[in-house]
């Protein structure tokens, strides 16, 4: 069973927006979109936490996507983060002391980017919940999968993937499901959910790594070339057969882009990317599954924006993958 998808051109709305969508009708479903702009500051030195401002931009003057806003509440927001991670280390990226927790992440501290994490973990949260009652829903954030319980890591401080599958859980949802197709393995989501049946992982990545081992809710793959990619990919239908999630979190990383400096997979171009993202929306809707989609890494300036575009153009406009068919 596949659940019902808003028709194009219906732009009846739940929440609030903090902006006007571009509702030009073009065939296309508009991507129900959570946003704020405090997501984005100039804490990277890489384009890790303002590049969603430039895909939000571009995705808009497209016309895909309808742009909701969501209430925030500071105070239960860091108090729910401090259930996932170590009390001490919120503290630090609350107040930016002591700076060498505030910054394990990579990052500069700043007030506005300590808001904006924040928002982002809240934020996420409730795009899993919107898609729970709709379908389908885009969260256009990333750094999450590297932080762990005590600190942050490359480019990660706070693992809202693994907050909003909590939550998710609490609120008597169901097992969920990560589906992590950044470059980089999700170290920091398979330590804090170690033991945790109710919480599925399917990860792809370029490069191997230390303690994992698959099991029933657990499918960790490395990729060194398209063709490794294809093959761990085609694992997915089983894996969401098997474990049954309630909702699907995806990580629609972009850095496995051949050309990424920081990530980088022999062959995988732009169009396996596009069949790539193609099949995971297909996979997961066609069983009826809700779908959240984030952005996660991608690092070529002027080009990773683009590509994160094509994902939401995909989500707008399913069609049968023919990802089997790349070269």
């Amino acid at each position: 069973m596949t659940l019902p998808v808003t028709p194009a051109c219906d732009h009846g709305v739940v929440m609030e927006r903090n902006d006007r969508p571009n509702r030009r009708c073009d065939g296309n479903n508009p991507i129900l979109t959570i946003w704020n702009d405090a997501y984005t500051t100039d804490a990277a030195s890489t384009n890790s936490t303002s590049k969603q401002r430039l895909v939000i931009d571009l995705a808009r003057a497209d016309g895909l996507l309808e742009l909701r806003s969501v209430p925030f509440d500071a105070n239960a927001t860091w108090t729910d983060i401090a259930t996932v991670h170590d009390p001490a280390f919120v503290e630090a990226v609350k107040t930016g002391q002591p700076r060498h927790l505030s910054q394990s992440q990579g990052f500069t501290w700043s007030p506005a980017f300590a808001d904006a994490v924040a928002r982002i973990w809240s934020g996420h949260i409730a795009a899993c919940r919107a898609a729970l009652r709709e379908g389908l829903v885009l969260h256009p954030v990333s750094g999450a999968h590297h932080a762990g319980y005590a600190r942050g890591s490359g480019f990660c401080t706070f693992n809202f993937l693994v907050g909003a599958a909590r939550a998710m859980v609490h609120d008597g949802a169901g097992r969920q499901a990560i589906v992590d197709l950044d470059a980089h393995p999700g170290d920091g989501t398979y330590a804090l959910t170690r033991g945790d049946n109710a919480i599925a992982l399917f990860d792809i990545a370029g490069g191997s790594w230390g303690d994992v081992r698959n099991d029933h809710r657990i499918e960790y793959h490395v990729a060194r070339d398209a063709a490794g990619y294809r093959e761990a990919l085609n694992r997915l239908p089983a894996f969401l057969d098997r474990v049954r999630p309630a909702l699907v979190q995806y990580q629609a990383g972009m850095d496995p882009f051949e050309d990424d400096p920081v990530g980088g997979i022999d062959g995988v171009r732009e169009a396996f990317l596009i069949e790539r993202d193609r099949f995971v929306v297909e996979q997961v809707r066609g069983r009826g599954i809700p779908l959240v989609v984030n952005l996660a890494g991608g690092y070529v300036r002027g080009v990773s924006e683009r590509l994160h575009v094509n994902t939401m153009r995909v989500m707008a406009s399913p069609a049968p993958s023919t990802l089997g068919g790349l070269v």
